[in-house]
């Protein structure tokens, strides 16, 4: 599909947020990803070759737009192009959407926590936009972790007046006042998830590929079980970003 883009927020050097119309045909599950991307011209086959990436979406499924959160790589494929990006212009996105780390591969009951590094809460974004979350958990949890204070910006304020309770983390800010360790330092050392107990709390993980891998390790020899669109677990990640 070519999308019209409707909103564009740059936060850093670094972060930025898109908004597209969404078709009244296009349906998908908070915590989805799909693929999206520009067009790109090639004198030499002397046609476009789209450049298409996995993006998380950040909208509800309710919403009547489309959102993303990204990064900014300079000599990215895609980003170097995509920060670019204006009102009006159009931006490619794949009809179908897809992904592992939804309530569906997870089971339901307790404590939810969501555990983020960077732009990895992104999918937890949408599926805090989706009402039918809240009525599945005792409680909602978000850890997000970030190197820098200013890279909370996107989401900070919005974490903060949802019905959760919210822990942000900045590990490489020596002006930040707040919590400085990072989110596997304490999981290992007991100071997240109480008991460490699945009976009663649920995990979902994203972010970088080391820190799912690091997670999923702790939480596998804590005898939790992974979930996967043919059963259930205890805690899930986004398998189709994971090594």
């Amino acid at each position: 599909m070519n999308l019209k883009v409707i909103e564009v927020d740059h936060y850093t050097d670094s972060l930025f947020r898109i908004r597209t119309e969404r078709p009244n045909t296009f349906r998908f599950v908070a915590g989805e990803f799909v693929m999206i991307g520009l067009d790109n011209w090639s004198e030499k086959l002397q046609k476009n070759k789209p450049i298409m990436r996995a993006y998380s979406l950040t909208s509800g499924p309710y919403d009547e737009y489309l959102e993303f959160y990204s990064i900014k790589v300079q000599d990215g494929p895609l980003t170097s192009k995509l920060q670019h990006i204006k009102v009006g212009d159009d931006i490619i996105v794949s009809e179908k959407p897809t992904g592992t780390l939804t309530l569906n591969n997870l089971a339901l009951g307790g404590d939810l926590w969501l555990l983020a590094t960077g732009t990895g809460i992104a999918p937890f974004i949408s599926l805090l936009r989706d009402p039918t979350t809240y009525d599945y958990f005792d409680n909602i949890h978000v850890v997000w972790s970030v190197r820098k204070a200013e890279e909370l910006q996107a989401w900070d304020s919005f974490l903060h007046e949802q019905d959760i309770e919210y822990t942000a983390i900045v590990t490489q800010d020596k002006n930040w006042g707040g919590l400085n360790k990072r989110i596997t330092t304490m999981l290992s050392a007991g100071k997240l998830i109480p008991n460490l107990d699945p009976s009663n709390n649920k995990v979902m993980i994203c972010g970088s590929m080391p820190f799912n891998d690091d997670v999923k390790m702790m939480l596998t020899d804590w005898k939790w079980a992974e979930g996967s669109n043919k059963q259930a677990g205890t805690f899930v990640q986004e398998k189709a970003f994971v090594s």
